[in-house]
């Protein structure tokens, strides 16, 4: 079964060094109009809706594509995102990321969650 996310969104991200697990900074764009613009998460995304985020690790030229996450809030410039569909390599760079940036614990939970400001 092949997910499609629901809205017209993606969501570009710089991961950083936090204590609380992944977090990190970045713009949405609404993929639906001409230029793809960059809105204000408050403008379209509500929880519950899938998007598309790309994520860049400090110090890598090459982002991460994550084809379905679910937004789990969104609270004036701040997002929290689930990662739904991750492959076992994003899976292990993410997981190695945050080990060697302290980022928290190793989890071992399926799905990882991303706490994102605008």
């Amino acid at each position: 079964m092949t997910f499609q996310p629901s809205s017209q969104i993606a969501i570009n991200c710089i991961l950083a060094k936090r204590s609380a697990g992944l977090e990190g900074d970045g713009c949405v764009y609404d993929l639906s109009a001409p230029h793809q613009r960059n809105i204000s998460p408050s403008e379209k995304l509500r929880v519950g809706d899938y998007v598309r985020l790309r994520l860049w690790l400090p110090g890598e030229d090459s982002h991460i594509a994550i084809d379905m996450a679910e937004v789990e809030w969104v609270e004036n410039h701040r997002i929290k995102i689930e990662l739904l569909s991750v492959s076992p390599e994003v899976q292990a760079r993410l997981s190695q990321f945050k080990i060697s940036e302290n980022a928290g614990p190793r989890s071992y939970h399926t799905t990882e969650q991303i706490l994102i400001r605008f």
